[in-house]
This record gives C-alpha cells, structure tokens and sequence, in this order.
C-alpha cells in the first residue's frame, strides 16, 4: 500500500522553492563552516542559534510571563533589560510558603535568588495546567469546583493543587494563597504579549473536580485516596488542543492581536510517573512539547518559537549547566534573553547586541 501523507498535495512546498529556500538560510548545513552547526556546538562558548521573528516588541510592551523555574529566570533576565514584565510587583507572603521553601527564601544569597524562590508560588508545568490557570481567570464562570477545588486534607488542613511550595494551610490561608495567585495571572489583562515557557507532559487530574492539577499530589494524598487521583502523559494532540485553548481564550478575552512567544524549559523532568528510565521520559516530554509548539506557531502568524531549548542543549554541559544538572547557569540565561532582546525588541539598541 503506497504511502498516504496527511498533507495534501497542494499544501507541499514545490521542489523548487524547498530548494531556494535551503540554499537562501545560511544556516542550513550541520557541517557548514562558521554558521554550521557543528562548528558553533564545538566552541566553548553559548550557542547562538539564528533567528527569523515573526514580529517586533518595543520596550513599551508589556510581557507576560508563565512557565517553570526557567520562566522565572527568564523573568529576571528580562526586567534587568528594561522589558517591563507582568506580573509586574508579585510577592508573596512567606509564612505562606511550605517551611522549607521560606527557610531557603530567608537564606537567599541574593535578590535574585529571594525573587525566584518567592515568585515560584506561580510556577506552571504542563500546557494543560497553563490553560486551567487562564480559564479559571478569565471564565471564572465555569469554574464551580468547591472552595475554588482547594483539597481538604483534614481539619485543620488543605492542599492547593495550583501553587508550588505553599504546604499546607487552614481554609481561610489557603483562599489567601490562591487570591494572590489569580490576582497576578490577571495581570494577562494588561499585558501585549505573553512569553510562554512549557516544562513537561506528565499530568494529574483531581477525578472528583475535574481539575487538571499544576503538579502531582504528595504521596501521602494519593495513598489516602488511591482512586481520587488520575495520571497521564499528555500527547501531542493534548498539548497542541491545549495551546489552541489557550490562545482562543486569551484572543477572546484580552486582545485579538496578543503576541505569544512560546519556548520550551531545558530543565530536565525530574521524577517520572511512568515506567521509563528518567532519561528517556524526560526526551518523551522535551521532544513532544517541542513539536506541538512547532504545528501551534506554524497556525498563527503572532506565535512565534524561541529557541532556548536549544540553546542550552547545543551549549557545553559545564557552561550550560549548574552544579545540580537541572538549573541552567545564570550566565547562559543572561546570553539567552539578550539573544532574546536583539531579535525581538525593535529599540533595544546597540548596547544590547550579543
């Protein structure tokens, strides 16, 4: 049976123009000299990875940013540069925080490092939870779960499914933690792009509300109630419905001409649910979320890819990376967003170019 593609004929790219558009990208050779990629993997130095945008931003835009550890990063680097970045002036109580998190938040060695420990309360891992965080925000309508689908542990305690390193509070401190919460992802409504970062596949739902949920539940929830709650490896189409739903509400909602710079985190996965040695559930994860964004950015000319996957993954391992192997050194990500900036700020002038 002969090979049926998907695409139809028409809708190929002519032999011809596949032809003239390899031989017009001065990068498209792995072996090609100084552009070649191999050339500029081997250098001890941050890979630049050329870029083609779709669209400019000007300082006067605003930028919202959602994602992982990365985002928050990312977040940082961007503020440094004079983008103004939303939210804007989140903090976060600290007596709020699981007490480990507000002890390492105390010891900060930096502001930076304070910032990202504090401001990972808001921190969003798979598409899917992205898109639940939107739609409770922007459609709080149709979000009816009760006590806004918080877990009742016991008496005394309840369980945010939503937040990162919050622990465990009474009612009345658990609806505080997820007011400050939504009260920032509101901030969507001021902003003029929104600067995605997607960290993984693997997914949790609470069965009893319906909620997809940010992370997976202490072991000790799903041991209480083994049937409660549900895990699954998000797939392609999953993640591709997912950022459609995400652009269609934030489209709708906010503006029709939103720009959305999507990327995916390098940091690694690091405890699967699956059967799979971490190394490959983790290529699993990267790999799909990597061409879901593709089909996603291809659909809409105000998607675009940014490629800092790529970069990190192309850079040496000892100047990529932090001593743990999951955070990448801080030095890259400055080269990143500054990478960032001179492809996509159209006044960031000469004093930004990397």
């Amino acid at each position: 049976m002969p090979v049926t593609p998907q695409l139809s004929i028409d809708d190929m790219l002519p032999g011809l123009a596949a032809l003239e558009t390899s031989v017009a990208n001065s990068h498209n050779r792995f072996n090609g000299g100084a552009n070649g990629a191999a050339q500029r993997m081997s250098a001890r130095a941050p890979v630049d990875i050329h870029l083609r945008p779709k669209f400019k931003l000007t300082r006067s835009d605003s930028i919202f940013t959602m994602g992982s550890c990365f985002a928050r990063n990312v977040e940082h680097a961007l503020v440094q540069s004079g983008v103004r970045v939303l939210p804007e002036k989140f903090d976060f109580p600290l007596e709020l925080l699981a007490p480990k998190a507000a002890q390492l938040a105390r010891a900060a060695d930096s502001a930076l490092h304070h910032r990202v420990i504090v401001r990972a309360v808001l921190n969003k891992y798979s598409p899917l939870s992205m898109l639940n965080e939107f739609q409770r925000v922007l459609e709080p309508e149709l979000h009816t779960a009760p006590q806004k689908g918080l877990i009742h542990v016991d008496e005394d305690r309840w369980f945010d499914p939503q937040a990162k390193d919050t622990g465990m509070h009474g009612l009345k401190d658990s609806l505080l933690v997820r007011f400050l919460i939504e009260k920032a992802t509101q901030e969507v409504q001021q902003a003029s792009a929104v600067f995605l970062t997607l960290g993984f596949t693997e997914t949790w739902l609470d069965a009893e509300t319906g909620t997809v949920l940010n992370l997976a539940p202490p072991p000790a929830l799903i041991k209480k109630w083994p049937d409660r709650f549900r895990f699954f490896n998000a797939s392609y189409a999953d993640v591709l419905a997912s950022l459609e739903g995400l652009y269609e509400l934030i489209t709708r909602k906010v503006r029709s001409d939103m720009k959305f710079v999507v990327t995916v985190s390098p940091v690694p996965l690091n405890t699967t649910f699956t059967h799979n040695d971490i190394i490959t559930a983790n290529t699993y994860s990267k790999s799909t979320l990597r061409a879901a964004v593709d089909a996603f950015c291809t659909r809409h000319d105000n998607a675009d890819y940014f490629p800092s996957y790529e970069m990190v993954m192309s850079t040496y391992p000892d100047m990529a990376w932090k001593a743990d192997r999951i955070h990448v050194a801080q030095d890259l990500v400055d080269f990143i967003i500054g990478r960032f900036i001179r492809g996509y700020v159209a006044d960031a002038g000469a004093t930004l170019a990397v």
